[in-house]
């Protein structure tokens, strides 16, 4: 079936969208007052009101009573009218957009939900804001244009000039009172002579023409009109007698502007539910070029410290640049403190296992990855002490210990984009001589962290998520006089004959060779954050998670972890988690994967004490998250789809 669009307004406008959205294959509902008032009614569909029918040119719009007679006329090819003005046929209708024409200056109620594609004509929208686009209604170059941010060109009250006649072919009603007819539409008519009467409380008022010309609009016998009132329109050209009958130039643009728009936006819409990738939490896929061409290059470099040829020499001196480059990014005290691993959760078990020895007490969060508990929990069957608590410093002191050894956690939440206090935490720590590791994995890229001033002596990070690198490179940054074990002994490329491994950083941390292309990669991923700028990555990422939640916080049966109405955006990533009533998150994923094209995680998110915290250890949760990249078309596209599951 033909796809359906909604036009409120049917005036002479109104009909030339109209018109062009049934000649290229749309079915339109027409939505109009009990009384409509179009002047040019002889190329108006709301005439059909009063008569039940209006032909203009070659198309026939019908009135309708009901949506089944409505339909039945559009099956026809034609557009059907039916007497709506408040747009209550949208409670059960679904149509593919719906264009407000009924160019009242201001909005009269139309809103950006109430369709997947909402179109505005005319001052009176904010594109982005009320609908997705704005139609340019104002004569001249701008004319028919789509607008995609912001509002058309103000209203100013004066008519677009028509061989040099401006405000003076429009007439206006001097007084209130009932409309009598003196002229018709397609009379020529002489400047001074009376084309109407007003009937008003205190007599009778002559409407004289303000021209000489054409009279191509008069709005309808008896109508009653208000002081001020837009009554009639005189062509100056009189030799336009056609035009009486024909749709204007000025609404066949505007048609073509509003055709433009439902098709560019329909099109994104269909190229979003190709694949809406909402996991950036897990892994950023949206790797700029200079990333990838990174890669490609040290791919064709030697082993680091293998050797003093050219090619060892090449990926000797290129990882060295990108410890410069990390350390730089963290504030960390030298580049030899940088030290690269396979990812997030081996930096994490370096940390955890070469500091910790049978007895020491460490204190965590219950808002931790498995990164940080599993390795704790080994630990305490080796005989450490475990205390876990709530993410903040105040929780954390009451905690410690004379053998506090560490305090561990995560610098944001995997599952509910909440970010905690480190610098706090990390100012305690120091201030009772315990070893802070943070774990970074969430914030990486997105927030400034700096070793120095949020008092971290362990920062272990992970490149394929927010720092934009490619997967299998991590690392870690340690403060200078933090001693750590080695998880892993083995080749160093120095030192050969001695039975240990080395103890000097960062050659202490790894063993044997390093991700050459995936570190190249990394720091191609830091330096296009800090040409971009973190301020403007992570406030755009704020937008669209502080959007999403506004768009889907009222969804019949919805449940939000970890967010509320008074939430500080400005504290949280792009991640928001949610269920829909009873339904398990893995349903719910697989529904929005396989109808809507929207990749989600579902489940547990391998932090498995935040969900015992909110009591969906059965359930999971089914986490949104989103990226730099990410449009509000999808933003929006996402939240309709979750719309649209909760109601079914």
């Amino acid at each position: 079936m033909k796809e359906l669009v909604i036009v409120r307004g049917g005036g002479d406008i109104a009909t030339g969208t109209i018109y062009k959205l049934v000649k290229s294959g749309f079915r339109v509902l027409v939505l109009e007052t009990a009384a409509p008032s179009a002047i040019r009614r002889n190329v108006a569909f709301s005439e059909a009101v009063y008569d039940g029918i209006s032909k203009v040119e070659d198309m026939t719009c019908r009135l309708a009573a009901t949506y089944e007679e409505a339909e039945k006329i559009m099956e026809q090819g034609d557009p059907a009218l039916m007497i709506d003005p408040e747009g209550k046929c949208l409670e059960y209708l679904k149509p593919l957009a719906l264009v407000d024409a009924i160019l009242a200056k201001k909005n009269l109620g139309t809103r950006r939900d109430m369709a997947p594609v909402t179109i505005g004509l005319g001052p009176g929208f904010t594109a982005g804001k009320d609908v997705d686009a704005v139609i340019e209604t104002k004569r001249g170059h701008r004319l028919g244009r789509v607008i995609r941010e912001g509002k058309a060109i103000a209203n100013t009250g004066i008519p677009g000039v028509i061989a040099g006649v401006g405000k003076d072919r429009v007439i206006h009603s001097p007084e209130a009172g009932i409309l009598r007819n003196v002229c018709h539409i397609t009379d020529t008519v002489k400047k001074g002579q009376t084309i109407a009467r007003i009937e008003t409380e205190h007599g009778t008022v002559d409407i004289p023409a303000t021209i000489d010309g054409l009279l191509r609009g008069l709005i309808r016998d008896q109508y009653p009109v208000t002081k001020g009132f837009k009554i009639a329109d005189i062509d100056p050209r009189i030799e336009e007698y056609n035009n009486c009958f024909t749709i204007s130039d000025k609404a066949r643009c505007i048609g073509g502007g509003v055709l433009e728009a439902i098709l560019t936006l329909q099109s994104e819409r269909e190229t979003i539910k190709e694949g809406l990738y909402a996991d950036y939490a897990a892994t950023n896929p949206a790797k700029p070029r200079q990333v990838k061409e990174a890669v490609w290059k040290a791919m064709s470099y030697g082993n680091a410290g293998r050797g003093v040829h050219r090619a060892s020499l090449a990926a000797s001196r290129n990882i060295f640049q990108v410890r410069q480059t990390a350390a730089e990014f963290f504030q960390c005290s030298r580049p030899e403190q940088v030290s690269f691993t396979s990812g997030i959760t081996a930096s994490l078990n370096i940390a955890l296992k070469g500091i910790l020895n049978p007895g020491d007490h460490v204190i965590t969060t219950y808002m931790e990855h498995n990164s940080v508990l599993r390795p704790l929990y080994e630990l305490e069957k080796e005989g450490i002490s475990l205390t876990i608590t709530s993410p903040d410093a105040e929780s954390i002191a009451r905690e410690i210990r004379e053998n506090t050894r560490m305090v561990v956690m995560a610098h944001g939440s995997n599952v509910t984009g909440e970010v905690f206090d480190i610098q706090n935490v990390g100012k305690l720590c120091r201030e009772n001589g315990i070893v802070f590791v943070a774990d970074t994995a969430q914030t990486a890229g997105i927030f400034p962290i700096s070793m120095e001033k949020d008092n971290i002596d362990v920062l272990c990070f992970a490149g394929h998520k927010a720092l934009l690198g490619p997967q299998g490179v991590g690392g870690l940054c340690v403060r200078e006089g933090i001693k750590i074990r080695p998880l892993l002994t083995g080749g160093s490329g120095f030192d050969s004959f001695s039975r240990t491994h080395p103890e000097r950083m960062p050659e202490a941390l790894e063993a044997g060779t390093l991700n050459g292309p995936g570190i190249a990669g990394l720091e191609a991923g830091i330096r296009y954050l800090m040409s971009e700028g973190l301020d403007q990555i992570r406030m755009k990422e704020q937008e669209n998670i502080k959007l999403f939640y506004q768009l889907i916080k009222n969804i019949p049966d919805i449940r939000i972890y970890g967010m509320r109405d008074d939430s500080d955006f400005t504290k949280r990533t792009a991640v928001l988690s949610c269920n829909l009533g009873s339904y398990s998150s893995s349903e719910v994923s697989d529904e929005l994967a396989e109808r809507f094209g929207i990749q989600t995680r579902s489940g547990a998110h391998c932090a498995p004490l935040v969900h015992e915290y909110y009591k969906t250890k059965e359930q999971g949760m089914v986490r949104f998250s989103f990226g730099y990249d990410t449009t509000e078309e999808e933003i929006r596209f996402a939240a309709d789809a979750l719309n649209q599951l909760a109601v079914e």
